[in-house]
C-alpha cells in the first residue's frame, strides 16, 4: 500500500504560488508609491522652483524700475532720461527727423518748501511729474534732472509746430494746482528749449543740454512761468521768447 503524505495547505504549491504572486504586488504597490511620492516631490520642487523664478522676476524687475525711474515723481531718473536723450538723438540722425529737447524747472519752489515744508514740496513735485507724464506723448520722454528740474524730450517735432507744442506743454504743466494746508497752492515752470535738426545742427547731447540750460536761465531772468527757445546751430543766435497763450499768476 502507497501512502503519499501531503503538505499542509499552507505549504501547498498553489499557496507558495500566491504567496509569491501576494509579494511580488506588494513590491509592485511599494515601487508605485515610491514613483508617486517621488513624482509629487518632483512636482513640488517645480513648483518651488517656478515661484521661486517668479520672485526673482519680479525682484529684477523692481530693481529695474529703481534704477531707471525717480521713486517720487514715476518719471525716469537723471541716468535714466540722460540715455533716453542720446537714444532719440541717434534715432533723429538715422531717421532725419527733428526732436526738441527742453529743460522745464519749477518757480519758485524753494519758497514752497520754506513756505510749506519739505513734505508739501514733495507732492508738488508728484502733481507736476503726474501732469508732465501726462502731457507727453507715448513715444516722447520726461524725466527728472535734478531737484525741481525735469528733462523733456519731444520726438518728430517739425521747425514750424515746435512754438505751437511747446506753448501746448506749457499750458498743461504750468499752473499745476496743489491742495495745501491754507488752500489751493498754484504752482507754474518755467521752461529753456532747444530744437534739434540732425541734418544742419550736428553735436552732441551736452550741447543741447547746455544750449536749452541757457534757454532756461534766460526764461527765469524774463519773470518766469514763460517759454524760451533756441537752435542748437550756434550759441550766439538770437533767443526766441514764446508767452504762453494765458497768464498764470501765482502765489509767490
Amino acid at each position: 500500500v502507497k501512502i503519499r503524505i501531503l503538505p499542509p495547505w499552507w505549504r501547498s504549491y498553489w499557496i507558495m504560488v500566491l504567496y509569491g504572486l501576494m509579494v511580488l504586488a506588494f513590491l509592485i504597490a511599494i515601487d508605485r508609491v515610491r514613483a508617486g511620492h517621488h513624482s509629487s516631490r518632483s512636482r513640488e520642487l517645480e513648483r518651488l522652483v517656478t515661484e521661486r523664478t517668479l520672485e526673482l522676476e519680479a525682484s529684477r524687475e523692481q530693481l529695474r524700475i529703481r534704477a531707471t525711474y525717480d521713486a517720487l515723481t514715476g518719471l525716469m531718473n537723471r541716468a535714466a532720461i540722460l540715455l533716453a536723450l542720446e537714444a532719440e538723438m541717434n534715432r533723429s540722425r538715422r531717421e532725419h527727423k527733428p526732436l526738441i529737447v527742453a529743460l522745464a524747472d519749477l518757480d519758485h519752489f524753494k519758497r514752497v518748501n520754506d513756505t510749506c515744508g519739505h513734505l508739501f514740496g514733495d507732492e508738488v513735485l508728484r502733481q507736476f511729474g503726474s501732469a508732465l507724464s501726462s502731457a507727453i506723448r507715448p513715444y516722447d520722454h520726461a524725466g527728472r534732472y535734478g531737484g525741481e528740474e525735469f528733462l523733456i524730450i519731444l520726438a518728430d517735432i517739425p521747425a514750424d509746430s515746435a512754438d505751437r507744442r511747446l506753448a501746448d506743454l506749457h499750458t498743461r504743466i504750468s499752473n499745476v494746482a496743489v491742495p495745501g494746508p491754507e488752500g489751493e497752492f498754484s504752482v507754474t515752470c518755467s521752461i529753456g528749449a532747444v530744437a534739434y535738426d540732425p541734418l544742419t545742427q550736428p553735436c552732441e547731447p551736452v550741447v543741447l543740454l547746455d544750449v536749452a540750460d541757457q534757454a532756461l536761465y534766460e526764461a527765469k531772468a524774463q519773470g518766469r512761468n514763460c517759454i524760451v527757445r533756441r537752435d542748437a546751430d550756434t550759441f550766439h543766435t538770437p533767443r526766441t521768447s514764446l508767452t504762453p497763450p494765458q497768464s498764470f499768476p501765482t502765489r509767490s
